[in-house]
């Protein structure tokens, strides 16, 4: 179970860390506003990646398109 759990985190780090464009879009906020600025919007994006995992986790079944 350990092992499984552990590779598991490992796998989420490696899918979770590669930058992305919404990543260049915060830090480009914080650099121009604050470090306060920049970590609300971070919030806001992982606050809105949560409710798409939960939907996707809890929604049902996937819509046709």
């Amino acid at each position: 179970m350990t092992a499984a759990f552990l590779a598991g985190m490992v796998a989420g780090y490696g899918v979770a860390i590669p930058v992305g464009a919404i990543a260049v879009l915060v830090i480009g906020l914080a650099a121009r506003a604050s470090f306060r600025v920049g970590a609300a919007a971070a919030l806001g994006v992982a606050t809105a990646d949560g409710l798409y995992a939960a939907s996707a986790a809890f929604g049902g079944r996937p819509s046709p398109l």
